[in-house]
């Protein structure tokens, strides 16, 4: 496995590797993503084997230029409106699929795409020159990674590269689904469902995403009395692990810090973390489901096994 570095020459180097069927991981602004060439089947199936994703599950795309979009999609008023506001940025369109091949839609007459607002995937789509797959970089089931290391330990040298970077939201993508009206929320993400709601119509969907395999035991705490819930919790189990924005409880505690914005950041690196320190417990903080809040909250659900609320 190649390192590579935001620098010409290496992300001319990832633009060759996919070329030749690779698979490259980088940063974007959501979290790290696993790319390949769209069009090579072969280097797509390889990316659902790594990540032990069933193939029945689309992989998004990812697109350095607007124009390509209309290339692999049919584009709609509605998309249109939210391209303008939103791409490049984290948020995923799903739309009628053109050309792309069945195997990266999961069988569906649909595509996911998206644009990228991160230096790093958009000079390398823009170099490669086409459309590529931009899962996340993780084993399907787990946390997604916001950092190397977390695509390392998931990966090891399976990967054919990985570019050095960093993810500055650490929250995946929203996912709207355009092809009908109202659209439909299949996950919140970065771009909150409020803000949306402001330029179309929104239904939110059955979550389908399933849980994440922590190998910990989840507790989520939400309501006005967390706190005091918490150190009544830790008065029991002395051992346990605290996620919370600041450290009022003493002990093992993880801190993500106090904004919207630096929990999300920090989130899945606090949970991973946590599993290091070979917590069997782990207490977590839960926020008020606003703004980022909404998708913090959503990934918070699907790592318990128990939600308190106090």
């Amino acid at each position: 496995m190649e390192l590579l570095y935001p620098v010409e020459s290496d992300l001319r180097r990832a633009a060759e590797i996919l070329r030749k069927g690779g698979i490259v991981a980088l940063p974007t602004e959501t979290v790290y993503g696993l790319c390949c060439d769209a069009f090579n089947e072969e280097a797509v199936e390889r990316i659902y084997d790594i990540k032990r994703r069933p193939k029945n599950k689309p992989l998004i795309v990812g697109v350095g230029r607007v124009e390509e979009i209309h290339e692999i999609a049919e584009v709609n008023e509605t998309a249109e409106r939210l391209i303008r506001e939103f791409f490049p940025g984290p948020l995923t369109l799903i739309l009628k699929n053109k050309k792309i091949p069945s195997i990266v839609t999961g069988g569906s007459e649909k595509v996911a795409i998206r644009m990228p607002a991160h230096e790093i995937p958009l000079r390398l789509l823009r170099l490669f020159g086409g459309p590529l797959v931009v899962p996340s970089a993780n084993i399907s089931g787990r946390p997604s990674p916001t950092k190397l290391e977390h695509v390392l330990s998931d990966f090891g040298d399976t990967l054919d590269a990985v570019i050095v970077g960093e993810c500055s939201i650490g929250i995946e993508s929203t996912i709207l689904d355009v092809t009908s009206s109202p659209a439909k929320l299949i996950r919140p993400g970065a771009v909150s469902s409020d803000i949306l709601k402001k330029f179309v119509e929104i239904e939110q969907c059955e979550d389908t995403f399933g849980q994440y395999e922590i190998s910990a035991e989840v507790y989520v705490f939400v309501g006005e009395r967390v706190e005091e819930s918490i150190r009544s919790f830790l008065s029991r189990y002395e051992d346990a692990v605290v996620i919370a924005r600041k450290d009022v409880y003493g002990g093992k505690v993880i801190e993500v810090g106090e904004s919207l914005e630096s929990y999300a950041s920090n989130l899945f690196d606090a949970l991973r973390k946590a599993e290091k320190m070979g917590a069997k417990i782990i207490l977590v903080e839960g926020i008020e489901e606003k703004g980022i809040g909404e998708a913090i909250m959503h990934r918070l659900y699907k790592s318990a096994k128990n939600v308190v609320r106090v």
